[in-house]
């Protein structure tokens, strides 16, 4: 399957989802955002294959690394430092910390369940390779991944744009796929899949609160329409801060040309934010210096 075409059957899969009411959210995360985690809903709704739009091979990030593990181990025989250096190295997915951590690589070869990663990229991994590995190919086969990142908002409480993302990280996240080369930047693929509810009445006692889901959204990392991205917020992480609701996309935007345009707005905004920083510096800087030589003098 073609990236385009995974893209096209999750957006399906999930709009069918309006509308859908749910209880007793499971609690994957705590303190991560404001909204609800829906990680695991989601990963539910990607696998179901009872419903024709979906049936995909989908992973909550930890459970990802042990599947990949799994395959390389059961279907080529690989040893435990064959497999670091095939993630670390041979996959645009698994460099640097960026998706996956190395206490979660170490858990995963060791057999053990790794521990959610918060700094992942990825709540959710979606994997469309062979669900049996070849020699011949599977280089090629374990870089088909998307990654999506859940964000999810209450309609019934205001609120600022969630973070979405660090503009530094993912700036360095686009130079180290540029420096190994263009096979690995077009496979890099992540969805923001912006879920939005509002909460209702639980009819049954004692239970956990229920919400009915109003909207679902989603958004291209690499088609994001960089001029109408909000400013970067320096004095928080440096984060990008937008509803996914309102990010805009452009259809016709390339990899190399988001990247560029990142970049330059990057440096743009942060030569601005220093500036103004400077100035505030050198003013408290000055007043300090005044009033020491004002209280010596006085002596």
């Amino acid at each position: 399957m073609q990236y385009e075409e995974l893209k096209s059957r999750i957006h399906s899969c999930l709009q069918n989802k309006k509308g859908r009411r749910l209880c007793n959210i499971f609690e994957r995360r705590h303190g991560s955002a404001a909204g609800l985690p829906f990680e695991e809903w989601v990963k539910e709704v990607l696998s179901d294959k009872r419903d024709s739009n979906c049936g995909f091979n989908a992973y909550l990030q930890e459970d990802f690394i042990s599947f990949i593990v799994e395959r390389l181990r059961e279907d080529l025989g690989k040893s435990n430092e064959e497999i670091r250096e095939i993630i670390r190295n041979k996959t645009w997915w698994g460099i640097e910390d960026y998706v996956i951590s190395d206490e979660q690589l170490n858990y995963a070869l060791k057999g053990k369940a790794p521990r959610i990663y918060q700094g992942s990229m990825a709540d959710i991994i979606v994997y469309y390779g062979k669900d049996k590995l070849q020699p011949s190919d599977y280089l090629d086969d374990i870089k088909n991944v998307l990654l999506i990142n859940v964000k999810s908002h209450d309609e019934g409480k205001p609120s600022r744009p969630p973070n979405i993302i660090s503009a530094l990280r993912l700036l360095k996240f686009g130079r180290d796929l540029l420096s190994r080369g263009r096979d690995f930047l077009e496979k890099a693929n992540l969805l923001f899949l912006g879920i939005y509810y509002k909460e209702v009445e639980n009819e049954v006692e004692n239970k956990n609160k229920c919400v009915v889901i109003t909207d679902i959204q989603i958004r291209d990392l690499f088609k994001l329409d960089v001029n109408a991205m909000p400013p970067i917020n320096f004095d928080a992480a440096i984060q990008i801060q937008w509803h996914i609701r309102d990010m805009k996309e452009e259809e016709r935007m390339d990899k190399l040309t988001f990247l560029k345009k990142l970049a330059e707005k990057h440096l743009e905004e942060w030569r601005e934010f220093m500036g103004h920083r400077t100035n505030e510096i050198e003013e408290i800087v000055n007043d300090v210096m005044k009033l020491i030589d004002k209280l010596r003098s006085n002596q």
